[in-house]
Formats: C-alpha cells, sequence, structure tokens
C-alpha cells in the first residue's frame, strides 16, 4: 500500500506583491531612515511570508531595510553601489499587515547620489510541521571595552519529532534573522568565532547552546565615512543551522564595545524552524522507519532558487572511498528532482537519508509498503 505525504502546501502559496519600482530618495539628500513605500497585505489564516528586495546606493554610502508591522526585519548593510538582495522568511499571524521600505543615506558627493529600493517581491507559503519565534532584547546597554549580552540565553521551544509514513523528523533547519543595532549609532560589524573585535567597532557574535557560530551571511553597516552617525543604524546578520527535533536549543547574542563610550544596543531576530526547507549543509532530516522491502520515494523542489538539490541513502564509511561506495543510492539535480530506492537487500534501519541543496525544500515523502 502507498502511504504519501505532501508536506509542501502548495494551495496555500500565492504571490502577494510584485514591483519593480524603483522607489528613491531625493537626488544630493542626506538622510535618516525614511518610508519611500508601503505594502499591505491581509492573510486569511497563519502562514509564512518570503520577502525580497534589492537595495542600490548611487555614488553614495547607505542602507535600506524592511519593516514589518513598524518593526526591523531586515537591512542590506552598508550600501555603495549595488543593487544588493536581501530576502526573508517570517511567520505572520491572519488579518492586516504592513512592509515598510525604507532608505538612509548618510554620505553623498554628486548632486545625482541618491538611493533606492527596487524589485519588491512579496508572497505566502506554508510547510507542514515548522514552527517560528520572535525575539526583541529591548535597549541595552554595553559598556566600554566589554562584551555584553544584549540578548540574554533563550529557549527556543521544541518542535515536533513527528512520525511520517516513511520515518520520524530528526532535524529541523533554523532560519535565524538577525537585524543587529546600536540605538541612533551606525557603527554595527556581525563576527565570527575565531575573528577579533573591531577596533572603535560594536562587534556582535551569536551563539547556540554556548558556542559561537558562524554568521551564513552578514554586513555591517558602517562604511569609510563617519558622517552622520545616527543615520541608517542596523547591521544584517543570518544564520542557517540543522537542529534535532523533539529538543530545546538555546540562543544568544553578544555585543563588544570598543567605542570608547557606553552605548545602547538593541537586536531584532526572527527565527522560522522547518525540515522541509533546505539547509546550507547537508542534513538527515527523517529517521527511515518502514517496512523492509518497501520502496521509498522523495520528491525535491525550487524554493527562493533553484540550486543542485541531492539525496543519498547510506552512510560515509569509518574509511571513505567516495560517495559512489558510501551509499547505495544518490541522486542529484535541479528543478523538481524525484528519487526513489526499494529496500530489498539493504536494510532501512541501517541506512540514513541524507539531503543537500541550500535554497530548496522537499515537498513529498512517500513509501510503498511491502
Amino acid at each position: 500500500m502507498l502511504f504519501s505525504e505532501q508536506v509542501r502546501l502548495v494551495t496555500q502559496e500565492e504571490q502577494l506583491v510584485d514591483d519593480a519600482g524603483p522607489y528613491c530618495a531625493p537626488e544630493d539628500t542626506d538622510h535618516d531612515w525614511t518610508t519611500r513605500v508601503a505594502k499591505n497585505i491581509n492573510l486569511s489564516s497563519e502562514k509564512i511570508i518570503y520577502v525580497k528586495f534589492e537595495g542600490t546606493c548611487i555614488s553614495a554610502y547607505g542602507n535600506v531595510r524592511c519593516l514589518v508591522d513598524d518593526v526591523p526585519l531586515i537591512s542590506t548593510g552598508y550600501l555603495i553601489g549595488g543593487p544588493v538582495t536581501r530576502e526573508a522568511y517570517v511567520v505572520l499571524g491572519s488579518g492586516a499587515h504592513t512592509f515598510k521600505f525604507q532608505t538612509s543615506m548618510h554620505w553623498h558627493n554628486e548632486t545625482s547620489d541618491k538611493t533606492c529600493v527596487q524589485n519588491i517581491f512579496i508572497a505566502a507559503l506554508d510547510f507542514a510541521d515548522r514552527d517560528e519565534a520572535v525575539y526583541d532584547s529591548g535597549s541595552v546597554a554595553a559598556g566600554i571595552g566589554a562584551e555584553t549580552i544584549i540578548l540574554s540565553e533563550q529557549t527556543v521551544p521544541a518542535s515536533s519529532a513527528r512520525k511520517l509514513a516513511v520515518g520520524t523528523i530528526n532535524k529541523y533547519t533554523a532560519l535565524i534573522l538577525c537585524y543587529l543595532t546600536g540605538v541612533d549609532y551606525r557603527n554595527s560589524i556581525p563576527k565570527n568565532s575565531g575573528e577579533g573585535n573591531e577596533a572603535g567597532k560594536l562587534s556582535w557574535k551569536i551563539y547556540v547552546d554556548g558556542a559561537q557560530k558562524d554568521w551564513t551571511d552578514r554586513k555591517e553597516d558602517y562604511s569609510a565615512y563617519a558622517d552622520n552617525p545616527t543615520y541608517g543604524e542596523g547591521a544584517y546578520g543570518f544564520l542557517v543551522i540543522p537542529v534535532d527535533a523533539g529538543s530545546t536549543w538555546k540562543l544568544k547574542i553578544n555585543v563588544y564595545n570598543d567605542t570608547g563610550a557606553a552605548r545602547n544596543c538593541r537586536v531584532y531576530v526572527k527565527v522560522v524552524l522547518c525540515p522541509w526547507i533546505i539547509p546550507n549543509e547537508e542534513y538527515e532530516p527523517i529517521t527511515l522507519d518502514f517496512a523492509q522491502g518497501s520502496t521509498f520515494y522523495i520528491v525535491l523542489e525550487p524554493l527562493e532558487s533553484d540550486p543542485t538539490k541531492a539525496v543519498k541513502i547510506g552512510k560515509v564509511r569509518f574509511v571513505s572511498h567516495g560517495d559512489a561506495t558510501d551509499f547505495y543510492s544518490m541522486a542529484s539535480g535541479t528543478g523538481l528532482l524525484h528519487h526513489s530506492y526499494t529496500f530489498e537487500t539493504v536494510e532501512v534501519e541501517e541506512s540514513l537519508m541524507l539531503v543537500s541543496g541550500f535554497g530548496g525544500c522537499i515537498s513529498i515523502l512517500a513509501v510503498d509498503e511491502r
């Protein structure tokens, strides 16, 4: 008998905004955060919302950001030239929501210089087995020459290790989006593990279960010019990690202040958790568990992009001679990737099912039990 589950809920997907713009600040005008365009959406139920935009800063230094319901979501970090693309996932409840796209320019040289936001795209989607967490540190005083906890250690809610026909959920992908800022002070830089604190800056660090992590993507908010230091504050930090299903984990964010004066700092964090969004490393989303002799099916799809996606069944040996000898079955490709494998001589409980392809997702899982 065939048991199948479509974990990507395609009937929930819709495009809400697709606006090329551009929306630009007046030329030859330094300015702090100013709304260039607002986009309103209305949701019939809670969903994951995907937002994407581009920022440009023509012959000047600036920053572009997006706010959701007047709360900062994501910035480009400091801009010169461009375009720079930013994208984010956020879970929003039913009802009306407003996305504001703002620009700031703290230094320019020519009378034609300007900062713009363009190619705004907002869409709704959803998956089975997703979770979310939202944190706002509030304003926290960071002393001179010391590392200060800005977001105190948060226990992120456990996500369910649900049993499907093909097995039990093993890993969730955590998408952790951070808006890092000195309050009215543009001087922040996200730092990776092993990197020293930046002289004269606010150095931001992210910790999971007490260990510092390297940002998946990041951008400071300061530039080569210190003019208008209260304009355009807000650095960008993004971390993608797989986490165990059915267990809790702890998130913390610190800053080291080397600016020569006490500063107030704040971080806004949005976390989306889903086992079906593929992270930026190979992971095991499911612990396979079904009858021997059955045929397993999986479908991988593009999500925000169409990377090369891969599925492998087997396990890396204690001495590896390459994928061809480590795995009993493999498939890779772009677009819709369909793969199946019949567990005849290979035992189900002795095999891992590994998936990769950041930017893609798992959409269908099935087993034809014998």
